[in-house]
């Protein structure tokens, strides 16, 4: 009787192993997605799980719309969200045209810019 028991007790500290290692923090995560999936306010900037960084512009109960570009609005479901974006400084647009003189640049438009081939280096 005193190895069925020890059995038992040592099944026991298994589940409670699992439960604490891998259960629990699961769990825990899970609840921290939920509050953050429902304290989704307009205009938050926010991450979705394929990659999209954009600001919410309308939600619904199961549904958002996000600016990814100026007028540029998609729709996607409100459990696509992977994080709201801690709200750091934004970076320059990349496709934003610069004012820029281009008095410092020639072309000198007689000039020959053709390539000549060298005719004794032929393919065989």
């Amino acid at each position: 009787m005193g190895g069925n028991m020890s059995g038992m007790i040592s099944l026991l500290l298994v589940v409670a192993f699992m439960w604490f290692l891998l259960i629990r923090p699961q769990q825990k995560q899970a609840k921290k997605r939920a509050e953050m999936l429902t304290s989704l306010k307009v205009g938050d900037k926010i991450v979705t799980i394929g990659g999209i960084c954009g600001v919410i512009r309308q939600l619904t109960d199961d549904k958002i719309f996000i600016e990814i570009a100026d007028g540029i609005v998609i729709e996607m479901l409100r459990n696509s969200i992977s994080s709201i974006d801690a709200g750091e400084e934004d970076l320059p647009n990349p496709f934003e045209e610069e004012d820029e003189d281009d008095e410092d640049v020639y072309y000198d438009e007689d000039e020959d810019d053709s390539i000549e081939l060298d005719e004794t280096k032929k393919d065989n």
